[in-house]
């Protein structure tokens, strides 16, 4: 009997989930192609210089999950991702009885344009902002705390490029949602 119940909830949810125009990024589309074509269109983009260490760490952690040839020239890409206003900021959460921190958090914040690079002059076609954060405790060896600290910063880095990755997903799987439309 609860078998059959949780079955038939199964099936309601499908049919619940479907209804709404819920589609996974990498499914087949009416219009727009297959996993290959978001891909494709993925290895297609030149990820700009990030200035600093962090872009730096930011900029190779893109590559190596855009990139799928091994290629990433500028004079070879469709797209060109360029990533600016990366701001680090670091505060206190946890205060002890003598004000001192015990426990941190790093926010990094970043802004990015995708460019259309196929035309005679680039077009941004997607802009947003993102931002991630992470924690780590400020222990009284200044060692530790550099490590955690640099640790949770590494950390921040990876969350900040699953969310340019999942917004270039998400354009790449349906570029005409993201169109402009005059006002």
């Amino acid at each position: 009997m609860i078998r059959t119940l949780s079955l038939l909830t199964f099936a309601a949810l499908a049919l619940v989930l479907s209804a709404c125009g819920l589609s996974p990024v990498y499914g087949t589309y009416a219009d727009t192609g297959t996993q290959a074509s978001v891909v494709a269109a993925l290895d297609s983009v030149y990820i700009d210089v990030i200035p600093d260490r962090p872009g730096q760490k930011l900029r190779n952690t893109l590559i190596d999950r855009m990139v799928d040839t091994g290629r990433n020239t500028k004079g070879d890409a469709a797209y060109k991702l360029q990533i600016g206003g990366l701001s680090e900021s670091i505060y206190g959460i946890g205060i002890a009885k003598d004000a001192t921190a015990t426990r941190s958090q790093i926010r990094l914040a970043a802004s990015f344009t995708l460019f259309d690079t196929r035309g005679l002059k680039p077009e941004p076609v997607f802009t947003r902002s993102v931002s991630a954060t992470s924690s780590f405790n400020t222990l009284a060896s200044q060692y530790t705390t550099l490590v955690t600290e640099d640790d949770a910063r590494d950390q921040t880095i990876r969350l900040l490029a699953d969310q340019i990755m999942t917004n270039l997903e998400l354009y790449f799987s349906n570029p005409a949602a993201f169109v402009k439309k005059p006002e």
